[in-house]
């Protein structure tokens, strides 16, 4: 009897281990024919730096953001931990190997889990967040223990501050809070870019207090293209501060699938008033926009994927085959 049980074991193991080799290998053959496949999609994409260039990445449910001009680059929000290497990827594909400034507009993981691989892999001069020390979680210590290790610190911004990379390049802070708000999604940095006659916000994650607020700023009338707040939820896109903006082009950032009712369908119809363009990266992929200060012009790489999420389900899927050996 002990016999037979033995030869069952070993059988059972055998059959484990054939399992994980072939686990093994389809996550190999897997990663490379991504790898391959986005490296033929980078190849098509030539980055003219004389103009203003602004990438919108599909990195699934959550945010990030790449502006380019002449040799300055910043990157606003940084995607999921599972988005930051594929982030690295096109950077470095790309031959971008400095970032002037990381600006993690606030502190959840769908904004800044992916900055440990950017500071880990990516010369980064500056790191903007909102003031924050009640954050425990994994991945925020991740991204700290990263951004210690390369003796970089993290900076804050006040309202009405400039970060000026050139003058023809310069962000302004419209509105952050620095202190422990209960809804971490007010205390979103909102950025405002001014390149020649064109106007470019970014919201973050703020909701409607934060549009309440900005209402009263005249600078943000006639908003040439708007980084849509909070992925297209209901909690943002008031009616008045849509009224007031007035986007010719708006980029939604979400997961496909429409997580939690992201986008409302109310608040793309609201965008879409007055003729206003909607993309969204779900449906449109990763939104390139160029502009030479006088018009933008919009190119949809609809297969440039770089949320990390489908990747890491197969590695959760591997990891499980290991560890129930």
């Amino acid at each position: 009897m002990k016999q037979n049980s033995n030869n069952k074991l070993k059988v059972i193991l055998g059959i484990t281990l054939i399992l994980i080799i072939i686990i093994c290998a389809i996550y190999v053959q897997f990663s490379n024919s991504k790898h391959n496949e986005n490296n033929d999609i980078y190849s098509n994409i030539n980055i003219d730096k004389s103009k203003l260039n602004i990438f919108f990445f599909n990195v699934g449910q959550a945010d990030s953001s790449l502006i380019l001009y002449e040799d300055k680059a910043i990157l606003i929000d940084t995607g999921n931990d599972s988005d930051g290497e594929k982030i690295v990827e096109f950077l470095k594909a790309k031959e971008i190997n400095k970032i002037d400034c990381v600006i993690g507009t606030h502190i959840h993981e769908d904004h800044i889990g992916g900055m440990a691989d950017i500071v880990d892999n990516i010369s980064v001069e500056k790191i903007y967040m909102p003031y924050n020390v009640t954050e425990d979680a994994n991945f925020y210590k991740k991204v700290t223990n990263s951004i210690n290790s390369k003796k970089l610190s993290v900076e804050t911004v006040s309202e009405n501050d400039k970060i000026i990379l050139s003058s023809n390049f310069i962000l302004e802070v419209l509105y952050v809070d620095n202190k422990e708000p209960l809804n971490q999604n007010n205390a979103s940095i909102v950025l405002q870019l001014e390149y020649g006659t064109q106007k470019y916000l970014f919201m973050g994650d703020a909701e409607k207090e934060v549009e309440t607020k900005l209402l009263q700023e005249d600078s943000l009338e006639d908003i040439d293209v708007l980084k849509v707040g909070h992925h297209g939820s209901e909690t943002s896109s008031t009616k008045g501060f849509i009224d007031k903006v007035l986007p010719e082009i708006s980029i939604i950032s979400v997961q496909n699938g429409r997580y939690n009712n992201m986008p409302s369908k109310d608040i793309i119809d609201r965008l879409k008033i007055n003729g206003n363009q909607v993309y969204i990266t779900d449906t449109d992929g990763t939104i390139w926009i160029t502009s030479d200060g006088i018009t933008n012009d919009v190119i949809i790489l609809k297969d440039l994927n770089l949320n990390g999420a489908s990747k890491l389900g197969l590695r959760v899927y591997f990891r499980y085959a290991l560890f129930s050996v």
